[in-house]
């Protein structure tokens, strides 16, 4: 993944020399559980923004289910909150990250988004949303716990810059199952909710899916256990700037705002 990313730059230049698009969402719903009993889940989100370009700035949030959107971009290009769609390549230079979690009752879904659109040679840019669900799962007869969910993901990458430089996006899905010392007893990162996709050269990419999947543990001892399921998107930009111009920029950096919520942490006892 590409979370926690360091961002270096020579600088931002004010000309637009380069075209650079990343856009990654992962949306869940419908779950079932089935081999021990769910208890009741705690949520964790998170989002962050980076960038140095036409504006520059950093923006993070973290909350239980809702994490605001974190935004750096023109004013008047701020999506509303908790739009998941794409915004696309309008309003250079932004970039924002979304999350958003609902749980039982109302039955788990989740919905996160990261995207970045930059045209300002020498400058960089990274967003990322994450998300996080936790309970208890009893097993009372030993055997296999098998989680089933619907998914839509999408990932898509497109580089027109001139003269060059690299555009990432990514997305990620881990569901895992500790017993009561915090021993990892099963894990699994299934590849139809993970992607990604980059390019150094001009080009584009984009890789849709959706469908359901089901993930079953091997067989679990009787006993009380953590569940852990936790998302993450993340895209990043990094524009070279033209060589007759790197004289005249300064050297500068920005640091990706780290996840509060983490998918490690998501993993934790």
């Amino acid at each position: 993944m590409i979370a926690a990313l360091v961002i270096a730059s020579v600088g931002a230049s004010t000309s637009a020399r380069a075209s650079f698009y990343a856009y990654a969402v992962e949306q869940t719903n419908t779950y079932t559980f089935s081999g021990a009993t769910v208890g009741t889940f705690s949520p964790g989100s998170s989002t962050s923004a980076a960038q140095i370009g036409s504006p520059s700035g950093s923006e993070a949030h973290t909350d239980v289910a809702d994490a605001l959107q974190s935004y750096v971009g023109p004013p008047g290009g701020r999506p509303a909150e908790n739009t998941f769609t794409p915004k696309g390549q309008v309003t250079p230079d932004y970039a924002r990250g979304d999350t958003l979690v609902t749980v039982p009752p109302a039955g788990i879904t989740t919905n996160n988004v990261a995207e970045s659109f930059m045209v300002t040679a020498g400058g960089n840019s990274a967003a990322a949303g994450s998300w996080s669900l936790s309970a208890p799962i009893t097993v009372s007869t030993a055997g296999a716990f098998t989680t089933t969910f619907n998914y839509t993901n999408q990932v898509t990458v497109i580089h027109t810059g001139v003269p060059g430089g690299t555009v990432a996006a990514d997305f990620g899905y881990t569901l895992t199952i500790r017993d009561s010392t915090g021993a990892v007893v099963f894990t699994s990162s299934p590849n139809a909710v993970n992607a990604n996709a980059s390019l150094t050269a001009l080009g584009s990419i984009s890789t849709p899916g959706s469908g359901t999947l089901s993930i079953t543990s091997g067989v679990l001892a009787v006993g009380t256990y953590t569940l852990s399921i936790a998302g993450t998107e993340d895209t990043f930009i990094n524009s070279v700037p033209e060589p007759g111009s790197i004289a005249l920029m300064g050297i500068g950096m920005v640091s990706m705002v780290g996840y509060a919520i983490r998918r490690r942490k998501a993993l934790a006892v």
